[in-house]
Order: C-alpha cells, then sequence, then structure tokens
C-alpha cells in the first residue's frame, strides 16, 4: 500500500448523471449533536453528475435536496499520467429562496503543504469506485484546510446489495480514517481500535460506469451527520 497513488482516471461512459435517494441512516454509529434526521427532510434527493472537460479535466458535481435548502458542489479535477490531482471546489449552500447561505472557493493548487492525493472529504468515497490494481489503498481528505485526514480503502470483494424493491451485483469498498492522526497511538493500538473508528459503506456498479449504487455513513467527516444514498432508477 503506498500514501502517494493518486485516484485512478475515470473508466469509459463515466461522464453521466445519476439520482439518489437519501434518508437518515436508522441506527447511527456516533450520537454527536449533527443530526441527519435534521438535515434532511422526507423524500430528500440527490444526484452526482460526472462529465469530461475539454479532454484534459474532470468534474464531479453534486446537488443535495437539505430541510435548509440545497448543497451544491461543482469540484474540478485535472488528469496526469499517475492519475487524478485536484484543481479546484466550490461548494454553497442555498436557502429555500435560493440566496447564498455558505460558500467555499477552493483552489488546491495553493501550496499548503498537503499531499498530491488529497481529496475533499465527502467527495473522495464517491469515485472510489473506478477501477484499481490495488486491493486497499490511502488517500488524504480534506476537510478544510487546517485539518487533513489519512484514510484507508479496502476493497471486500463482490457482493450483492439491495435497493429498494431490488438488488444488484456489487463491488463493496470500507473506508475509515486512521486514527494517528487524531491521537498518536502507533499501528498495533490503530489496528485494534479499527474496529471502534467511524466507517463508510459503499457498493459500486462491478463494471464500468462503476456508479454508486449505495453508500451508508457520515455525511463528511467523524462527527458528520450519518446518512444512507441508494441509486434511484
Amino acid at each position: 500500500m503506498t500514501l502517494d497513488a493518486l485516484l485512478p482516471l475515470p473508466p469509459a461512459g463515466f461522464d453521466v448523471t445519476s439520482h439518489y435517494r437519501l434518508k437518515p441512516r436508522p441506527k447511527r454509529a456516533f450520537h454527536t449533536i449533527l443530526d441527519a434526521n435534521k438535515l434532511l427532510v422526507p423524500g430528500s434527493k440527490g444526484s452526482l453528475t460526472f462529465r469530461n472537460l475539454d479532454g484534459e479535466r474532470v468534474e464531479l458535481a453534486t446537488k443535495y435536496e437539505v430541510s435548509a435548502g440545497t448543497i451544491e458542489e461543482s469540484f474540478v479535477m485535472r488528469k496526469t499520467p499517475a492519475g487524478l490531482e485536484s484543481e479546484h471546489l466550490v461548494r454553497s449552500m442555498r436557502d429555500a429562496e435560493g440566496r447564498h447561505a455558505r460558500k467555499e472557493d477552493v483552489h488546491f493548487d495553493t501550496n499548503l503543504g498537503v499531499a498530491p492525493n488529497t481529496y475533499p472529504e465527502v467527495l473522495l468515497p464517491l469515485m472510489l469506485g473506478w477501477p484499481s490494481r490495488q486491493r486497499t489503498r490511502a488517500f488524504y481528505s480534506w476537510i478544510n484546510d487546517r485539518f487533513v485526514s489519512r484514510v484507508y480503502v479496502e476493497t471486500k470483494g463482490k457482493t450483492t446489495v439491495d435497493l429498494p424493491g431490488r438488488s444488484r451485483k456489487a463491488t463493496e469498498l470500507v473506508l475509515y480514517p486512521d486514527l494517528n492522526d487524531f491521537v498518536r497511538v502507533g499501528s498495533t493500538v490503530a489496528r485494534l481500535a479499527k474496529p471502534l473508528m467511524p466507517q463508510y459503506h459503499l457498493w459500486f456498479e462491478p463494471d464500468a460506469p462503476n456508479r454508486v449504487l449505495r453508500f451508508e455513513g457520515p455525511y463528511g467527516p467523524p462527527g458528520a451527520p450519518e446518512l444512507i444514498m441508494e441509486l434511484d432508477e
């Protein structure tokens, strides 16, 4: 496992829009003040759009319905021979009247000392289904310019995932943070504590374009609201 591996280039036919149903996770792993039951409304929906920009860049655009309005993101990555590097993120929240309530505009080319394989925390999991030769990988999850955490990704293998009214063949992955980025405990204690760390469970289409079929876990870093996102076809 190497810590400098970039996200692989996306598969053929990846430029597509997919729609999702959002709901709170029935049983939360961590009881923080942020609750998905307050973040979402009944019937909340979301969408993921991948685009090929000018042959040299890839964009992931997301839009989610939340109780306060909508959250929208545009994340652009540039293609390199080694994979994808973060370039630009725009994240905004609009209230029910469409007015900006919050906005982030991040240029990753600004040298703040982050590693090349650093990606926004809520967007990284959505691209992990793109084929990779490595069964276990490591990346850096960008929460903000003062908080970047190492995360590990394990491919569990082929399985079947239940979606509303149907089942689909899937590749299952698990993402979890490195405890040593929060408290220096050493590798042995970190391995023992792994079952206690917040985990992100993901199921992807096993074939191109490898869309997200199901996501379950915190919507963001540890302590974020926990939700389930399921492909709505």
